[in-house]
């Protein structure tokens, strides 16, 4: 049903990822976005070479985008784009970055797409045929909530004291509960991780819609499920996501 849009969301990533990976660590000149945060050049110049490809092949669509923000159109389709994420990876050469793409209907992402430049991966997904990871069937492992392998997202980009706060104490009660506790700085690669049954679960505590869009159709196609639970959004197995869910709630009260 989506297949002109996946195979254009796909080809879209895929040049997308092409186009910055001769740049990681030396991505030009930054600007601050907050007190931990910054854009580089080539955050806006690949946003740019997106947002243009898509407004040349579906003019009427909607876009969003992390940098641009919302740039309406005439139809109910919205792309939403994170052209780099995990910026300040891409800035020091880590390989752990890449761009992120989705089409949504209503809201409701149908097509997704994450290219991970740096180590060679293109994942994909379309609602109601599967996620797939340069072309083979992926999904979520199964594992019990001891055996698992958990991302707690970052820390407060602002420096907010008492969001970090938070964060430490939702990390000391969960770090006993599970096998492993990962940090690895962007939602791109965590989330097709976890789709592709690398990682168990992550946890974002009010995450963008830019940053998960794309990794929260692959975990649904995967077999996964995302649940909201006060700020947190968990994305994980439905055993696992219960059992967090309670860890969440205990530390609420």
């Amino acid at each position: 049903m989506y297949k002109q849009y996946l195979s254009f969301a796909i080809e879209l990533a895929k040049d997308a990822g092409e186009r910055i990976l001769p740049y990681a660590g030396q991505a030009g000149k930054q600007t601050t976005k907050s007190a931990k945060d910054f854009v580089t050049e080539m955050d806006i110049e690949v946003e740019d070479f997106i947002i243009r490809r898509i407004k040349e092949q579906y003019p009427t669509h909607q876009i969003f985008s992390e940098e641009a923000g919302s740039i309406k159109g005439d139809s109910e389709f919205e792309w939403v784009i994170d052209p780099i994420d995990g910026t300040v990876n891409y800035s020091i050469g880590l390989p752990f970055y890449g761009v992120a793409i989705a089409l949504t209907y209503h809201g409701d992402p149908i097509v997704a797409a994450i290219s991970l430049p740096a180590l060679g991966e293109l994942f994909w997904a379309s609602k109601g045929e599967g996620a797939f990871l340069d072309g083979i069937p992926i999904e979520v492992r199964n594992n019990t909530l001891s055996e698992s392998f958990i991302s707690l997202g970052d820390f407060a980009k602002d420096g907010n004291k008492e969001a970090n706060i938070e964060h430490m104490k939702l990390m000391s009660n969960i770090v006993n509960e599970v096998y492993r506790v990962r940090m690895i700085g962007t939602a791109a690669v965590t989330l097709s991780y976890i789709a592709a049954g690398r990682l168990d679960t992550a946890m974002y505590l009010n995450p963008q819609h830019y940053d998960i869009a794309a990794g929260q159709l692959l975990i649904a196609e995967a077999g996964g499920t995302q649940k909201l639970v006060g700020k947190y959004m968990i994305f994980s197995t439905n055993e696992i996501a219960d059992q967090l869910m309670n860890l969440v709630l205990v530390q609420n009260n």
